[in-house]
C-alpha cells in the first residue's frame, strides 16, 4: 500500500533536492573559479611576454633607423657604378691622348 507523505515530508524532500543541486553548483563554481584563476595567470604571463616583445621591437626599430641613416650617409658619399665607369673611360681616353701610361 502507498505510504502517506505529509507536506513537511515533501518540503524536506524538496529541500534536500535543492541542497544536493546547490552542492553540485558549488563544486562546479569552485572548479570554474580555479580554472579562471589559471587562465588569469596565463594571461599575465602572455602580457609580460608581449611587453618584452614590444620592448625588443622598439629597440630593433631604433637600431634599424640608425643603420638606415648610416646607409643614407654612405650613399651620399659614394659614386655610382655608372659614374665611375664613365670617369674611368674618360681617364683612359685622356691617358691615350697624352701618351701617359696607366697606373694599373
Amino acid at each position: 500500500m502507498l505510504e502517506k507523505v505529509t507536506i513537511e515530508d515533501l518540503a524536506g524532500m524538496v529541500r534536500r533536492g535543492f541542497d544536493e543541486v546547490g552542492g553540485k553548483f558549488d563544486a562546479v563554481n569552485d572548479k570554474m573559479d580555479k580554472g579562471f584563476a589559471q587562465v588569469d595567470k596565463r594571461f599575465e604571463q602572455v602580457d609580460k611576454r608581449f611587453e618584452q616583445v614590444a620592448s625588443e621591437l622598439s629597440h630593433m626599430n631604433a637600431r634599424l633607423s640608425t643603420v638606415e641613416h648610416e646607409v643614407a650617409q654612405i650613399g651620399k658619399e659614394m659614386v655610382s657604378r655608372i659614374e665611375f665607369e664613365d670617369l674611368m673611360g674618360r681617364v683612359k681616353y685622356l691617358e691615350l691622348k697624352l701618351g701617359v701610361e696607366s697606373g694599373k
